[in-house]
């Protein structure tokens, strides 16, 4: 599947998943993130030590105060407590999850919090303790009173510091989103184009030469390409906006050439495309595209941070 149909952020973090889905048992209107439609890539780890099979307890490093250090994020460390009280708070997920599977998917998250506060302390994006009283309020309000919502708490794995702190952290988040993603109005340029998937590189040339000696594009898709969700409709992709080609390379393509240009072999993860740009314009999106346009674009920026950061894992 090439186009993105939805694909909305893990890394608007578990922490604010776990705030809006236990809230929500006592407040209709707390709403948790919907599900992501592709996989994120995982950041790059940069201790080899991390993906040994032997690696051990014994080999993770202690900070000064002794506390065992999961991961470094650009000199900065997660340690044993911060995962395990992270763990701690997951136990939703604890059900379709093995233990170390869990234990991953946890630091990830943790990884990509600190890279976003990070990014949001070097545009000076702050959060005052008015501001996280405020919003702190809202959920005790929901929760019915205070001693419902400290119950709530316990029952949660959260310290009142805690989940003030988790709170800073979605403010920041929200913030930070928000310049990343910028303004998306209801009209952007699109694309409307078609492809073929192929092997291997040598497959695509010779589809180039036939289409060079004027056969038919629609008709070499049907019968070569290997998409199996576009060859049926003569390798038609239909319109998109850049961000949603699942492809960054393929898109970039397409919107790079002239209605009626075919250009290839283009190479992906997924193998080497024939790619021909059929219209170009500017049109109107859905109120759904607009916000899965709003979570790719954020998308793409954090996995862009999870690159250019220097990442140290060692469990």
């Amino acid at each position: 599947m090439l186009k993105v149909t939805i694909k909305s952020y893990r890394s608007l973090l578990f922490l604010m998943i776990f705030i809006a889905a236990a809230c929500s048992s006592n407040a209709d209107s707390a709403d948790s993130v919907a599900a992501p439609a592709v996989d994120n890539n995982q950041a790059q780890a940069v201790d080899d030590s991390a993906n040994d099979p032997a690696n051990t307890t014994n080999t993770i490093p202690v900070n000064a105060d002794g506390v065992q250090i999961v991961a470094r994020v650009n000199g900065v460390e997660i340690t044993r407590n911060d995962l395990d009280r992270a763990i701690a708070r997951s136990s939703f997920e604890a059900e379709a999850s093995d233990a170390r599977t869990l234990e991953a998917s946890v630091l990830d998250t943790l990884i990509e919090q600190e890279l976003i506060v990070q990014a949001a302390a070097a545009q000076q994006i702050t959060v005052d303790d008015a501001t996280v009283n405020e919003e702190y309020q809202f959920y005790v309000e929901n929760a019915g009173d205070t001693d419902s919502f400290q119950q709530w708490l316990a029952q949660n794995e959260y310290s009142d510091a805690e989940f003030r702190e988790g709170l800073r952290m979605q403010l920041i988040t929200h913030q930070m989103r928000d310049l990343v993603i910028g303004s998306i109005g209801d009209e952007v340029q699109q694309v409307h184009a078609r492809h073929i998937l192929v092997n291997t590189q040598d497959e695509a040339n010779a589809i180039m030469e036939r289409l060079r000696n004027g056969e038919d594009f629609a008709a070499l898709a049907a019968t070569l390409s290997n998409d199996v969700t576009t060859r049926e409709q003569g390798g038609d992709l239909g319109w998109f906006a850049q961000e949603e080609l699942l492809e960054p390379l393929l898109a970039s393509t397409a919107f790079s050439l002239e209605p009626g240009q075919i250009a290839g072999p283009v190479a992906t993860r997924l193998g080497f495309h024939i790619i021909q740009t059929l219209e170009v314009g500017l049109r109107p999106l859905t109120p759904e595209r607009q916000a899965n346009l709003a979570q790719l674009r954020f998308e793409n920026w954090l996995q862009q941070q999870l690159q250019n950061a220097t990442i140290e894992r060692f469990i």
